[in-house]
């Protein structure tokens, strides 16, 4: 196993040792994998994860905001299966993120990166949120689960969501780059905003 992970590792005996190493990277003695996870989530739900920086629990890392609720959430995240669907219904379900939108003037000054969570961060479409909206009330989004890449751009356009859309890592198309659309040749823990003219074009 992985030396900086486990200081006390064995070699593995069994094949190629991947099942092994799988079993090691989920053992509850390593809660590290379920910290990650959560993190994940929570950055999801709430625009910031616990940990500001998604890929870096090191020593170079953020300090986690809220550490008892980090540890807590990974171990109810394991003892629950590892299951994503009861993480996010645990989540959603917090007064936490129940919280309104709106910012006193006190809660801006005391917190003004709202590290507390002291009231709900309103966050903005993405670009496939926003396409899938469109199709949505139009009355034209086709729903239906599973099957191939469609090409979403080229005329007259497919109706399928756009977690479907076929992408092209060399020659990406210029309204994903112009929506902040994570770079598929790199590593992307997390997107980045922008506002540029080209949005409003679009």
């Amino acid at each position: 196993f992985l030396s900086i992970v486990s200081p006390d590792r064995k070699p593995f005996t069994d094949g190629s040792g991947r099942l092994e190493m799988a079993e090691a990277i989920v053992n509850p003695k390593n809660p590290l994998t379920a910290r990650v996870m959560v993190n994940r989530v929570w950055g999801h739900l709430f625009g910031q994860g616990i940990v500001r920086t998604p890929s870096d629990f090191g020593v170079r890392s953020d300090v986690p905001t809220h550490p008892e609720l980090l540890d807590y959430l990974a171990i109810q995240f394991q003892e629950n299966g590892w299951s994503i669907k009861k993480l996010h219904k645990q989540i959603v379900l917090s007064s936490t993120y129940q919280q309104q939108s709106h910012v006193t003037a006190e809660q801006l000054k005391n917190d003004p990166e709202n590290r507390l969570i002291g009231h709900m961060v309103r966050k903005r479409l993405t670009f496939e949120q926003t396409r899938d909206s469109m199709l949505a009330v139009s009355g034209k989004l086709d729903r239906q689960i599973g099957g191939r890449a469609v090409e979403i751009f080229k005329e007259p356009g497919s109706p399928r969501r756009t977690i479907y859309g076929f992408i092209d890592r060399q020659n990406l198309a210029g309204t994903l780059r112009a929506f902040d659309f994570a770079i598929p040749d790199t590593h992307s823990p997390q997107r980045f905003n922008t506002t540029v003219p080209q949005q409003a074009l679009y």
